[in-house]
């Protein structure tokens, strides 16, 4: 099992050099990972072994706080409901974990979370799961879809600021 890690501390809030305002590495690095997320979505929607899911369990670990927090699982979000309505199909339940360490500014992300789940196609369901993903986060075999990105990079350059 890998060691115990911890990233840096950010700076919580909105302020200037809080990581919601410096975090445009991180951006870029998300969006670089779009059509991954979205393929990947696809294979898992339309395996032919399977039935279709009737719910999908979505989890970033290390989800951060600010304009980033939701940006994969919105890209997995928006795959699922592009998928069923190419084929007419309803789309299943969705779960989305949120992780990160619990120094986060989750209150921060609560905030964001209202927007994903006014999505109602198709239905989201959020939770929070604090804490560092060198440990166990979630029960055996329940997350079908599991979406991290760099976020060290930008707490190395906050703590210069």
């Amino acid at each position: 099992m890998a060691s115990k890690q911890t990233a840096p501390i950010m700076n919580q809030g909105q302020g200037e050099t809080s990581y919601a305002h410096n975090s445009s590495i991180q951006n870029a690095e998300q969006n670089k990972m779009k059509s991954l997320i979205e393929g990947v979505i696809v294979e898992l929607c339309s395996n032919a072994g399977t039935l279709q899911p009737r719910k999908i369990v979505i989890a970033d670990l290390g989800c951060s706080s600010g304009p980033n927090a939701l940006a994969l699982v919105s890209i997995a979000v928006n795959a699922i409901h592009a998928h069923y309505l190419q084929f007419q199909q309803p789309s299943p339940e969705v779960s989305v974990l949120l992780n990160d360490l619990p120094e986060n500014d989750f209150n921060t992300v609560v905030k964001s979370l209202v927007t994903l789940r006014q999505s109602n196609n198709p239905v989201v369901l959020t939770g929070i799961t604090p804490g560092s993903f060198y440990e166990r986060l979630f029960t055996s075999e329940s997350v079908h879809l599991i979406c991290s990105s760099n976020t060290y990079i930008g707490s190395q350059r906050l703590q210069k600021i």
